[in-house]
């Protein structure tokens, strides 16, 4: 799906900005593009499911996840615990604090791969 970034006229038919562009064939939509005319958008329901994947957290019982924050803990300081976290592609967006960037690691499921043996090598 394609947005009009200003007023344009493709096959006959005036567009205004922001109209949203249907009906074009892949190649027509790509060239729209490519000259700057128009822009992608997703649709309100790509938009939900990728809001819904981001925040795919995962619930563990409170025993793994006591022991899993136990050995993040020990095994790294607080800087090494960011930039490994960031490394494996958790969302650490707005936190600072040891514990809740812990926390983030282990609800993304992340935690295996943090403690993994040869990961610290």
């Amino acid at each position: 799906m394609i947005r009009a970034k200003h007023a344009i006229r493709h096959n006959d038919v005036s567009y205004k900005k922001g109209a949203i562009i249907e009906g074009l064939t892949d190649s027509e939509a790509e060239r729209l593009v490519r000259l700057k005319s128009a822009e992608y958008v997703i649709s309100p329901e790509e938009e939900l499911k990728k809001q819904q994947v981001a925040n795919n957290v995962k619930e563990i019982p409170k025993e793994l996840f006591e022991e899993l924050q136990k050995a993040l803990d020990e095994e790294y300081n607080a800087e090494e615990l960011k930039r490994e976290a960031k490394d494996v592609g958790v969302d650490l967006t707005g936190l600072t604090r040891k514990d809740d960037i812990i926390e983030a690691i282990i609800r993304q499921g992340k935690a295996d791969e943090l403690l993994e043996e040869d990961h610290n090598e």
